[in-house]
């Protein structure tokens, strides 16, 4: 890790995910009427205890999968909540019995670099969609500036705090284009324990509706990926971090969001990815994002998304689309078969916008001829 990274640095990595967390809390909060409070201050506390407790920076990203079953079916709250608990008891049991450490050896080289090729890919089709051109073309235009933009700058030995430029200058953009200043209110958030989530009839549903296809993508992308990159971008700080240690840290967070309606949220890899990518080379990236978002949630949780909205949303698509095309990248360091299994995982993932099934496939493809072959190494990276 580059000791001589900067506070500024750290600053601009912090900023790296919005592409991913705007959009899907805002679709949240709207759409199924998620508290914005409650879900700022579950992102913003798992932030700050996650770096608190790795010393690295560490990734915080709605469940994508289930958020978008949720978005698309309009589920309420307490199913959401339910999806949380239930979700987050599952990773404590893997964690716990050290499942967690067994499972991910079933998780190779090739199938974790499937699985961020397809994550990859997937950001990058939805960097597409968000920008999608007016008649002249400008929100797409202005993504791929965007993303080009992020790529030169993260290409850098030292890396130019290029996206917290971008994102302080869209949101100037913002306030002088519309001549108005957002309507921040103050308001203290009230945690409230929900009962509902507990109910067995929700529970049953969540678990049927949004934690079965949740669960493996969970574990492949943000368990067994996440340690694989936190092991690859900081070999020696990242020394807490393995499955059973990243599985008990997004149980625990689900468990406490869904008691109190909040937000499901795991350490997906796409997200490291992307605050890499956009300079975090310290956990001091986690306090400076946690603080940010806690924060807002404490004190202005009702209006806060009105200061998240002044970031445009054509800029949150260039920042995606700088994700998706780096996270895309870690596949080219395989070769052969492992580079054909990888891409397989990748492609599927990108056509049936599910990722479980395109797992389940590079799994089915993988051992056999692992175990055919003899010889190949069957440990995922990290072992």
């Amino acid at each position: 890790m580059d000791r001589s990274s900067g506070w500024l640095q750290d600053a601009s990595g912090s900023v790296g995910d919005l592409g991913v967390l705007a959009p899907i809390v805002a679709a949240l909060v709207i759409g199924n009427g998620l508290d914005p409070a409650t879900v700022l201050c579950g992102v913003g506390a798992l932030y700050l205890l996650a770096g608190w407790y790795f010393k690295v920076p560490v990734p915080v990203q709605p469940i994508k999968a289930a958020a978008a079953i949720a978005i698309a079916r309009k589920l309420p709250p307490e199913t959401l909540a339910a999806a949380g608990v239930v979700l987050g008891a599952c990773l404590m049991v893997l964690a716990a019995t050290g499942a967690s450490r067994w499972i991910a050896k079933a998780f190779s080289v090739p199938i974790i670099r499937g699985l961020q090729l397809g994550v990859g890919l997937i950001l990058v089709k939805t960097a597409i969609t968000l920008a999608s051109p007016d008649a002249a073309g400008i929100p797409l235009m202005v993504a791929i500036a965007v993303a080009v933009i992020l790529t030169v700058a993260a290409r850098r030995t030292q890396p130019l705090p290029m996206a917290l430029i971008l994102v302080v200058g869209a949101v100037i953009y913002s306030l002088i284009s519309t001549g108005a200043v957002p309507d921040m209110e103050f308001a203290l958030w009230h945690p409230h324990l929900n009962h509902g989530a507990l109910d067995l009839a929700t529970l049953g549903s969540a678990f049927v509706l949004l934690v079965i296809p949740q669960i493996p993508l969970t574990f492949g992308n943000a368990v067994v990926a996440v340690v694989d990159l936190e092991h690859r971008y900081f070999p020696v700080e990242s020394r807490k971090v393995n499955p059973r240690s990243i599985s008990f840290s997004c149980g625990l967070a689900n468990i406490t969001a869904g008691m109190l309606t909040g937000m499901p949220m795991c350490h997906g890899s796409g997200g490291l990815t992307a605050h890499y990518r956009a300079g975090a080379r310290t956990y001091r990236m986690n306090l400076i994002i946690g603080v940010v978002l806690l924060g807002l949630g404490l004190f202005f949780g009702p209006t806060a998304l009105t200061l998240i909205a002044l970031v445009p949303v054509p800029v949150l698509a260039g920042f995606l689309a700088f994700t998706g095309l780096f996270h895309s990248s870690l596949a080219a360091s395989l070769r052969g078969t492992d580079l054909a299994i990888a891409i397989t995982i990748g492609v599927l993932g990108l056509l049936t916008t599910n990722l479980a099934i395109a797992l389940a496939a590079g799994l089915v493809l993988y051992w056999p001829l692992a175990l055919l072959g003899g010889g190949r190494d069957l440990e995922p990276a990290p072992s």
